[in-house]
């Protein structure tokens, strides 16, 4: 017998919710057996799509976290819903790499450049990645990691 977790978090646009969330979907993870190492992948995937929507999201915006963990498998859905407001958003700047700014989807990022290389950590780390979205529905960052197994439960 296969376990299987789900789960959604509806979480308000903070900082804090960011450690809150890797630590939830890291205990699940746990008891399902998936090995530390493809914890760390997916705690750093996690983190890294979480803060950007955290930092592009518009005041007293919330965001939803959507996971689903069988088989080997994880598969997040870390979902802005909100109005497109302020800054590029995802990797989607509308001019060129300012100083400490975002670049446009598809550019390098700089390697002195403070901001927009957690779209690149995201690929570098998981199985698939997909970015989706409008400027009236918000972006949505898909992305899905598999692993070894610690242990299997029968």
């Amino acid at each position: 017998m296969a376990l299987e977790i789900k789960m959604a978090l509806y979480l308000p646009r903070d900082a804090a919710s960011v450690p809150v969330t890797r630590r939830v979907l890291d205990r699940c993870l746990e008891t399902l057996g998936v090995t530390p190492d493809t914890r760390a992948d997916i705690a750093l995937a996690l983190s890294e799509a979480c803060a950007n929507v955290v930092q592009h999201a518009g005041p007293g915006e919330e965001y939803q976290v959507q996971v689903s963990a069988r088989n080997k498998q994880c598969v997040i859905e870390v979902v802005n819903a909100g109005s497109r407001t302020g800054t590029a958003r995802g990797g989607r700047g509308t001019g060129p790499e300012r100083p400490g700014g975002s670049a446009r989807a598809g550019d390098p990022v700089p390697a002195t450049a403070e901001h927009g290389r957690g779209l690149t950590i995201i690929r570098a780390v998981a199985d698939s990645m997909q970015l989706t979205g409008s400027e009236r529905h918000g972006t949505t960052v898909h992305f899905g990691i598999s692993g070894p197994l610690a242990r299997t439960f029968t």
